[in-house]
């Protein structure tokens, strides 16, 4: 077993929302060379302020923007980000990392560092400073969730786990490096934008039918469309985003477990407990005592 915290000294705090994982021993799983060393990583729901401005940083850095508007700027080659685009800078890249004020980002960022790391992106022809718009960015989305999904487990292979999840999204970037483009698909479109709200929005939500409403479109519709674009429907992609936060907030000291369900919306701490053994196999008192 291993402990990830959701903090780390290089985590950004201009940030509306988070889900994130930090592993303090990723100097000892650097060792082995046999998958990639993930260090940390997350989704961020980037405040109207959001700025990173970096001359250096400790490791290399893989980030993906899924929904919002965003400016980067990359050994001073200046870019637009928008939903869809992906870029890679290593420790000795400077970077500005702006998010839009009026359409702030919801972005996906991982750090690595070792052997195998530095060689995938370099074989995949991911060197610092290279920004791609993602051909499959629904398939980046459900692989990026795998990668924050196994490192959130605690189990003795989560993070090897969490890292091969990883490996596979570089591999979809280093495809879309050879198709640049992608057809628009209204339908997706909208898919994407129920999906990004329910990201976003996943600790007060309570029902797939308030997120499609949210959204100008009926519960139906917007199931069918999770059912074509996605391997989970709304209700479920709801239940798994806040069930993984509770694991966090669960193995901070003095939680309550009443606490956890109120601010993820759940009915009851009973309602609450069953849903959470259902899906991790143990109970929310389980997971405080054992830490």
């Amino acid at each position: 077993m291993y402990r990830v915290l959701d903090t780390a000294y290089y985590f950004s705090t201009q940030v509306a929302r988070t889900r994130r994982f930090y592993d303090p021993d990723w100097r000892r799983q650097a060792r082995d060379q046999s998958w990639i060393c993930l260090v940390g990583g997350g989704c961020e729901w980037c405040a109207p302020d959001f700025l990173i401005d970096r001359q250096r940083f400790p490791f290399l850095a893989f980030e993906f923007v899924s929904r919002g508007q965003g400016k980067l700027e990359l050994a001073g080659k200046h870019y637009d980000l928008n939903s869809g685009h992906a870029f890679f800078f290593d420790p000795h890249t400077p970077h500005v990392i702006r998010s839009d004020p009026a359409d702030p980002m919801v972005k996906y960022f991982f750090n690595f560092t070792g052997a195998r790391g530095r060689k995938l992106v370099a074989t995949a022809g991911l060197v610092s400073g290279t920004v791609v718009r993602v051909v499959d960015a629904r398939r980046m989305t459900e692989l990026l969730e795998e990668v924050i999904d196994h490192a959130l487990g605690g189990g003795p292979t989560s993070l090897q786990a969490a890292a091969a999840a990883l490996e596979h999204a570089l591999a979809l970037c280093a495809e879309s490096l050879r198709h640049p483009s992608a057809q628009f698909d209204p339908a997706r479109a909208t898919y994407l934008r129920c999906r990004g709200h329910l990201l976003r929005n996943y600790p007060l939500l309570v029902s797939a039918a308030a997120i499609a409403k949210h959204c100008g479109v009926s519960a139906a519709y917007m199931t069918r469309l999770f059912k074509r674009f996605d391997k989970e429907t709304p209700l479920a992609c709801l239940q798994r985003l806040k069930l993984s936060q509770a694991v966090l907030r669960l193995r901070q000291p003095g939680t309550q477990v009443k606490r956890v369900a109120a601010e993820l919306g759940y009915k009851s701490p009973a309602h609450f407990s069953r849903a959470f053994k259902a899906w991790h196999g143990r109970s929310p008192r389980r997971v405080i005592l054992d830490g």
